[in-house]
Order: C-alpha cells, then sequence, then structure tokens
C-alpha cells in the first residue's frame, strides 16, 4: 500500500498544479518576498493577471478609479486574499470531473463542498468571532484536496471507500476506512502537500485534524472553525458523500448551541454570499 508521501511524489510528478500558483502561495508564507517579485512571478499567468485586475476593479472593492497595475492591485486586496485567489484558480482544474455522472464519489460536488465550507470559514470568522478569515478561508478551499489526489492515483480503491463510507456504522471515520483501504488518508496527503507549499503551520494543522472528533481546540482557531463549517455545508447537503455527515466533537456542538440565534442569521446571508464568491472567483 502507498504512503502519503508516495501519493505526494506520484502526484508532484505528474505537475498537476501550476507553478504560479506553487510559487505565490509560497511567497505569501514569507517576509522577504518583494512586490516586483510578485509582480513577475504573477505576470506569468495571464488568466490570474485577468481575474487580479477584474477582481480589484469590481464593486466588491468600489475603488473610484480603474486600477491597471498588478502592484497597485496586490496592493488594494492585499497578500493574503491575493493568496487566496491564486489557490483557487490554481485549484479549479484539478476538480473537474474525469468520470460519469452517478458514481459515488465527484469532483465536482468536492468543489461546491470546499468552496461552501470555504465561504461558511470566512462568514463565522468575520460574523461570530471578528476575524478576517483568509487563513481559514484557504485551510477550507484545499482541505480535501488529498482525495484528489487519491482520485488521481487511488481512484477505484477511493470509490470503495466513499461506497463503504456510506454502508458502515456512523462512528466509522472516513479517514480509517482510507487507512485500511489505500494505505493513508486524505488528511494526511494533504498535510504534506500544505507543508510542501509552505503554508501557515495553523492551516497545516487543520488540513491535518479536520476530522479528529477526539481532541480539543481552541475557540475560535483555524481547525475549530473549518469544523463548524464542514458539519454546517454537510447538513445543508454540500457533503463530500450524499447522505453522510460526521457528528460535531461534543465542545463544538455545545459552542454551536450557545450561539444558534448567530449563526441561524448567518446562514440566511450565505446564498448571497456564495453569488459573491462565485462573481469574484468564477468569472
Amino acid at each position: 500500500m502507498p504512503s502519503a508521501q508516495n501519493l505526494i511524489d506520484k502526484f508532484n510528478d505528474m505537475k498537476t498544479l501550476p507553478h504560479v500558483a506553487i510559487r505565490v502561495t509560497q511567497m505569501v508564507g514569507t517576509e522577504s518576498a518583494t512586490m516586483q517579485e510578485f509582480e513577475e512571478i504573477i505576470r506569468l499567468d495571464p488568466v490570474l493577471v485577468t481575474r487580479l485586475l477584474r477582481l480589484v476593479n469590481s464593486p466588491y472593492f468600489g475603488l473610484s478609479s480603474q486600477v491597471n497595475s498588478i502592484a497597485k492591485a496586490v496592493v488594494y486586496i492585499g497578500m493574503k486574499h491575493l493568496r487566496n485567489l491564486v489557490a483557487v484558480e490554481g485549484l479549479r482544474n484539478l476538480y473537474r470531473d474525469k468520470e460519469e455522472k452517478g458514481e459515488i464519489f465527484s469532483r465536482k460536488n468536492l468543489w461546491i463542498h470546499s468552496s461552501t465550507v470555504a465561504i461558511l470559514s470566512q462568514m463565522i470568522s468575520r460574523r461570530i468571532f471578528g476575524e478576517d478569515g483568509e487563513d481559514v478561508f484557504l485551510a477550507a478551499i484545499i482541505h480535501d484536496i488529498g482525495l484528489i489526489i487519491e482520485d488521481q492515483l487511488s481512484g477505484a480503491q477511493l470509490r470503495q471507500v466513499c461506497s463503504d463510507y456510506l454502508a458502515k456504522d456512523q462512528e466509522e471515520s472516513i479517514t480509517a476506512l482510507e487507512d485500511s483501504v489505500i494505505g493513508t488518508n486524505h488528511a494526511k496527503v494533504g498535510r504534506l502537500l500544505a507543508t510542501e507549499w509552505h503554508l501557515p503551520e495553523q492551516v497545516i494543522e487543520a488540513i491535518r485534524f479536520h476530522h479528529n472528533r477526539d481532541k480539543k481546540f481552541p475557540i475560535p482557531s483555524v481547525i475549530s472553525i473549518l469544523q463548524l463549517a464542514e458539519f454546517m455545508a454537510c447538513k445543508m447537503h454540500y457533503g463530500v458523500v450524499a447522505g453522510r455527515c460526521d457528528p460535531l466533537p461534543d465542545y463544538l456542538a455545545g459552542h454551536l448551541k450557545s450561539k444558534m440565534a448567530d449563526y441561524k442569521v448567518l446562514l440566511k446571508a450565505l446564498p448571497a454570499e456564495m453569488a459573491k464568491a462565485k462573481e469574484l472567483y468564477d468569472s
């Protein structure tokens, strides 16, 4: 059976992820990168340049004059927002379906799940905890990237896992099934990839532990917000495997119950936020 590192090595050999996406993500994590270096890297990807300028000139930012400079656009949207835009752009093609409709695992459904969790994560950060939510957005948009790698390299085994996951007792985690069938799981694979990309430690740990129900994490933290958002997305039928929704850890269930009125207001605003995100990232 392959290890998580074996899968990562094979995945990297396929050169699936754009060089620009990887470089920008790494550069945001360093303090030494200059604006000129960002501009030189971004300029290599015309599609990314177009999206960046469209974003900064959108009504979302409400600027009084047109911005046509990559450097100025980066200043306006911020480094972390740029990183997230690059991550979305770089991952988009990975989530295109290669299989027939009706299969138990769908990359399209996984993209819908990941983007919904990302939007919910940022909403929770901002509306419940008063934080910017950029790191948790990044963690959420790539938290299941390990499933894409497993699908690419162990597709039949992954579908067996999903089928078993749907059929088995609610206490059986998908990561435990992956370990037994594939030899590793998407949380381990995702953590290794995030480490190679030099993502923030809290993002790496969130990817590693997003299915962990035994540890108690601080509220708020990237991992606790990610778990809340994933649970809520699943309850709204945006899960990875239709018909399965893992329970929240008790401490997070208690938090959700204590703030239920606030979360209900948040969920009412979700459709508008999803439409806004679609305009910003999918246009």
